[in-house]
């Protein structure tokens, strides 16, 4: 479908930065080639978001699209007093950049749940423009969920004019609401990955796995949950089970994990690998057999669907989205995390499984072929252009 929209803008929490070069740049190298590939449909973007300064630890990607801006904020919020303060004092400098984004574009992409799409929303209600979201976390309500989140979820399902993306199982009953999925790869990148998938499974035919590797991603983080992960393994090398688990991933609990895994003599069999570049954790998945998540509370999770693509079996903690990810037992298994001992027993069930990889890995495969970054920007193009005709 042709695109009527020429100008997009977007606002976004996601911290960006400029390199040494002066270029936009970003962490979150999903959101960057998401970001690109919907900006092809247009001729101009505009990012609203939060810029921090540069550091040579940052692990980044970059934009390359020269049709591609940024109205740069201060990087405002946290649970203190003093954030709150400071969030309050930024309000009218995001007011600024909503008019000036509003003045540069015909259609307004809200990324939510954040700080900033609150104000967001509403002014751009005021000021009566075409608008879009994605709802990116848990859409059902969950136990000890931020008031904020559940406000926006009712703001968005019962005043938001405009197609909402959430991640749900079932296809919501209003009709402004699709459901939606967050893509990682390109369809060009599933074509080659046939072949080492293909030796993946002719591996698994005839060879027994000796010691299998796991790989986790994610920010080390409460919520993500790796503490559970690191005490399954040592009840794993404890029983005498020999593997080998990547932790992908940093954040504030980074040394406390580090010290875990050393005063539990975990060394040769849990690494914690840090961040890593796309291309850097596309070789890991490549190692890796299994992909485990145990987080508490997830809304549509990249990691599983990066794992399937290449063909990695996922182990999945029972959030919101793991029974439509694993298919019920087709594509992957589900673990609870309420259970110290269930993620050990899952495991173990998983090993004794290899007659079932072949079917597994192919019905991830073909789970994915569907999601990639070309299919999700077409969804947006074809159902904003619908909505509004």
């Amino acid at each position: 479908m042709e695109n009527k929209f020429k100008r997009l803008a977007i606002i976004s929490d996601c911290v960006h930065m400029r390199n040494e070069d002066g270029m936009a740049v970003t962490e979150n190298h999903i959101y960057c080639r998401q970001i690109q590939e919907l900006s092809k449909h247009f001729e101009h973007t505009v990012i609203v978001c939060p810029f921090v300064a540069f550091t040579n630890e940052s692990v980044t990607s970059v934009y390359t699209l020269p049709f591609i801006d940024f109205i740069e904020l201060p990087n405002a919020g946290g649970n203190t007093i003093s954030d709150k303060w400071k969030l309050i004092r930024t309000i009218p400098t995001w007011i600024s950049a909503f008019k000036k984004a509003k003045r540069v574009s015909d259609i307004i992409f809200l990324r939510m749940p954040n700080n900033l799409s609150i104000p967001g929303f509403f002014y751009f209600k005021f000021k009566r423009a075409k608008t879009f979201a994605v709802y990116t976390g848990t859409w059902d309500n969950y136990t000890n969920e931020p008031l904020t989140y559940r406000f926006q979820k009712w703001l968005l399902k019962k005043f938001f004019e405009g197609p909402v993306w959430i991640y749900v199982n079932k296809k919501p009953a209003d009709h402004h609401l699709l459901k939606g999925y967050s893509p990682s790869y390109s369809e060009a990148e599933w074509m080659e990955e046939t072949e080492q998938v293909a030796k993946r499974i002719a591996e698994y035919e005839h060879t027994e796995i000796e010691r299998p590797v796991f790989i986790t991603v994610g920010a080390l983080v409460p919520n993500k949950n790796q503490q559970y992960i690191l005490e399954t393994c040592k009840r794993l090398r404890d029983n005498g089970f020999s593997f080998y688990w990547y932790i992908v991933g940093d954040g504030y609990l980074k040394e406390n994990y580090a010290t875990f895994i050393e005063e539990n003599v975990l060394q040769h069999h849990v690494c914690l690998a840090g961040k890593k570049t796309y291309t850097e954790l596309r070789d890991l998945y490549r190692k890796a057999n299994f992909l485990v998540q145990a987080t508490y509370v997830e809304g549509f999770g990249k990691a599983p669907i990066e794992g399937m693509f290449h063909g990695v079996i996922p182990l999945l903690s029972k959030t919101a989205m793991a029974e439509e990810m694993t298919g019920d037992g087709n594509r992957g298994f589900i673990f609870d995390t309420s259970d110290e001992h269930s993620l050990e027993q899952v495991i173990k069930r998983a090993m004794t499984a290899r007659d079932r990889f072949n079917d597994i890995i192919t019905n991830g495969r073909e789970y994915v072929k569907s999601q990639t970054i070309q299919s999700w920007s077409a969804c947006i193009i074809n159902n904003i252009n619908s909505y509004f005709k």
